[in-house]
């Protein structure tokens, strides 16, 4: 049993005041680049906007469960304590909500907290029906239907700080493997975000961060990885691992009449394209990816490329964060999987079409560039 994200919303933070949604389940009857959509569910998803909008704030929003629900890393600079509230908000607390399904059960969590470390609020509801709502504050729970879903023997009074209930519950609790508890927390467990720069800065997927290089030449890659680079990336360079004095093996660029280190010549985009190889030797793992600006350093046909590889892996939620026009296509995604997010709203290409019929012969990015996206 799988979890699929159906919609996620957050309230009151950073730059968005008011409750912004990521609605997966809006999917129209296009019936063309059906691999976008999986089950009724919107799977690939590109997120365009303008400087300050706040798609990287989404992203990052949207990731906040990690942090919650596990010890994976988290991006220091995503998740700077001085700013978490939206400051034109008259309450004191964000709110994150969570709509995952389940098979054909629809489980709602949700939490609401003043700061990245202090819990408010926490509630789970079911098919409708609230199975625990906890205030931390009172630490006192308002409503909990265990039903053979939490666990009977399970002892809330050992419970402490800001420990998330759902998270207790699947570390504590005697639960089947197939438990929705089990399956969501497996779900947050795989969840990845990440963006082209050269630091590999992360959030989710593993505990700490790895040197690409190391990685690459401890696992055999190289060979691979030149591959990935001359067939994928257009770069035609030939890698190979040396010994330092010190005992170490770096990644080298050999040349006719001598060697160069790899990480001081390679450019931003060859830099960011070893980044992409890297995590997409995860992605049969990954449940939930979101690259934010993943093609800041790409030329355009290899963006393209990049999302046709992250296709082919059907069972992977992706968002893409981009500016970059010439991904809008239908070959590419389609109308309903492209969303555009300015002044806290987020709108999908057939929305802000206004009632104009997309077809699979139309060009969308002319139709953007000429203004017919005013709706």
């Amino acid at each position: 049993m799988e979890a699929r994200l159906a919609k996620f919303t957050v309230k009151g933070f950073r730059n968005f005041k008011d409750s912004i949604t990521i609605d997966f389940t809006d999917v129209r009857d296009y019936r063309f680049t059906p691999e976008c959509i999986t089950d009724g569910i919107i799977t690939k998803m590109g997120i365009y906007g303008p400087n300050g909008s706040g798609k990287s704030n989404l992203g990052i929003a949207l990731f906040n469960i990690v942090p919650y629900l596990t010890d994976f890393n988290c991006d220091p600079i995503a998740f700077n304590p001085g700013n978490f509230l939206n400051v034109d908000q008259k309450t004191d607390e964000a709110i994150f909500r969570y709509d995952f399904l389940i098979g054909e059960s629809e489980y709602i969590f949700e939490y609401h907290k003043a700061a990245y470390n202090n819990a408010l609020r926490e509630l789970l509801i079911v098919n409708g029906r609230t199975l625990y709502d906890y205030d931390f504050r009172r630490k006192h729970f308002n409503i909990l239907n265990r039903d053979g879903f939490i666990g009977d023997n399970l002892n809330f009074e050992y419970l402490s700080g800001n420990l998330s209930i759902l998270r207790y519950i699947a570390n504590n609790a005697a639960l089947k493997d197939d438990s929705p508890v089990k399956v969501i927390m497996d779900f947050v467990s795989h969840m990845l975000w990440f963006r082209s720069i050269r630091d590999n800065s992360f959030i989710g997927l593993e505990p700490s961060s790895t040197m690409l290089d190391d990685w690459i030449i401890s696992n055999g890659l190289i060979g691979d990885f030149n591959r990935f680079l001359r067939e994928v990336c257009n770069i035609d360079i030939k890698l190979d691992a040396v010994t330092t004095p010190d005992n170490k093996k770096i990644l080298v660029e050999k040349h006719d009449n001598g060697l160069l280190i790899f990480q001081q010549v390679c450019s931003s985009g060859t830099s960011a394209a070893e980044l992409f190889y890297f995590w997409m030797k995860r992605f049969n793992r990954i449940s939930l990816l979101f690259m934010d600006e993943f093609d800041a350093y790409y030329h355009f046909e290899l963006a393209e490329k990049i999302i046709s590889i992250i296709k082919t892996y059907s069972d992977m939620q992706m968002i893409f964060t981009t500016h970059n026009t010439s991904l809008m296509g239908n070959d590419i995604l389609r109308p309903d999987c492209y969303f555009f997010l300015n002044k806290g709203l987020l709108k999908s290409y057939v929305d802000r079409a206004g009632g104009r019929e997309i077809r699979e012969g139309h060009n969308l990015e002319k139709i953007y560039r000429n203004g017919g996206l005013n709706g």
